[in-house]
């Protein structure tokens, strides 16, 4: 099986992210046979990092893989949704699977989904899980997909369990309160393990610590573990000083957003318990390590002149987060080209960035549950902003840049796949 055939077998088998799941319910049993005809891989990874969340849990699970890389171990990164490459979804010491070892990987795997049928998701976490273990990692840094209690990553043992900030998304799977929503994510808590809870609603934090009383894991509050003070915000990213879990210093990011201070806080908060089994695991080399880390789609700059930043804004939390960033960083209105799927909440996430938008042009994202720009539109005019439709992408930047007069920052944001469709052109990679 080379590449190319090991794609398309994966692109044959249901994908819930880009098709609705018609009865709304997520079972463990199939993943959970399809893993012990493969020998049960993630009973062999050491120290599983699990991370759930809203917001921000793609950018701690990659800031925690930065860090413990930085301090010498071989660290695997599980991740999801991928923006270019599936390649991109499983990942050590930084670099993405090769396209050989993928192949091979699949090749070992296609017979055992013919025995047992799996998802899309679930096969790509089977494989990350058997890649790390083969390849020995020192720590597995794995990123749910979807909620927590049922998502095939839930059937690792961590060492650690993280929760970053609950907000209001995949509500008809999860439930529409925040209560609920925790109570989702809590399911990835375990017995005297510690759970590392990110800064949270009041609402969200008194389910998740309840859930942890229940359960019996050691909760720790990244508010109580951490402070920061003497914020820098700059074109280059940001600066901070920190005393955290870990230890106490400056520590200076490039991204953008102001929210990306509190990932850190959380991240640093995780390896500072770490560090009490691990002596290697320091401060310095750390945050050295998480210095120069780029999150793909996370606000990154991908042009100069004029500026164009890609985001993958698909919930209100993002929208907030997209809204600091464009309050902080920049002088004037933006040429927003926006995207969503369906089933979103996109006038609660589109709002608190309308005031920073001089005209809108809108697409539909590479994906069958694109929400048609039509809607969008009418979303949008509501909101008063000024906004027009473009066909495709491709189109829609040519647009944007007609629109900047070559001097207004444009902004692409709304789902992942327009967030990879956006960094393929830009970029002038070919997708995978």
């Amino acid at each position: 099986m080379n590449y190319q055939t090991a794609l398309d077998f994966l692109n044959s088998l249901v994908n819930y992210e880009k098709r609705k799941r018609q009865d709304r319910r997520f079972k463990l049993n199939g993943i959970r046979r399809f893993l012990l005809l493969a020998e049960n891989p993630q009973k062999r990874l050491k120290n599983c990092i699990l991370i759930a969340g809203t917001k921000g849990k793609g950018s701690v699970a990659y800031m925690v893989a930065a860090g413990l890389r930085a301090c010498g171990f071989k660290t695997g990164l599980f991740v999801s949704p991928h923006l270019i490459s599936v390649r991109e979804r499983i990942q050590i010491n930084g670099e993405w699977i090769k396209r050989e070892r993928f192949a091979r990987l699949m090749s070992r795997f296609q017979p055992l989904v013919k025995k047992q049928r799996v998802s899309y998701f679930e096969l790509l976490t089977a494989m990350a899980f058997d890649f790390f273990a083969r390849e020995e990692v020192d720590f597995s840094v794995i990123e749910v997909g979807l909620g927590g209690r049922l998502d095939a990553t839930n059937l690792c043992e961590p060492k650690i369990a993280v929760i970053t900030r609950i907000g209001y998304d995949h509500l008809q799977v999860l439930g529409t309160t925040l209560k609920k929503i925790a109570r989702e994510k809590a399911g990835i808590m375990r017995p005297e393990i510690p759970v590392v809870i990110g800064l949270q609603e009041p609402e969200a934090e008194n389910e998740l610590l309840l859930q942890a009383t229940e359960i019996g894991a050691q909760s720790v509050l990244v508010k109580n573990r951490s402070r920061v003070w003497d914020e820098t915000i700059t074109p280059l990213g940001i600066a901070f000083s920190a005393f955290t879990e870990l230890g106490a210093g400056r520590v200076e990011l490039k991204v953008l957003g102001r929210h990306q201070i509190e990932n850190c806080r959380t991240a640093l908060t995780v390896l500072g318990i770490l560090a009490r089994q691990e002596p290697r695991i320091d401060f310095a080399r750390a945050v050295a390590g998480i210095k120069n880390l780029v999150i793909p789609g996370r606000c990154e700059v991908v042009q100069e002149s004029p500026l164009v930043i890609v985001d993958s804004c698909h919930n209100p939390e993002s929208g907030q987060a997209l809204a600091g960033v464009l309050k902080e960083y920049l002088k004037e209105k933006v040429v927003l080209i926006y995207g969503s799927l369906r089933n979103k909440l996109v006038k609660r996430t589109v709002e608190p960035i309308a005031p920073y938008v001089d005209t809108a042009v809108l697409v539909a994202p590479n994906s069958p549950r694109a929400l048609t720009p039509r809607v969008l539109k009418g979303i949008l005019t509501r909101l008063k902003v000024a906004a027009e439709t473009a066909p495709d992408l491709k189109t829609a930047l040519t647009r944007a840049q007609e629109l900047s007069f070559g001097r207004m920052p444009i902004v692409i944001a709304g789902s992942f796949y327009l967030a990879g469709e956006a960094l393929s052109l830009l970029k002038g990679i070919e997708p995978e």
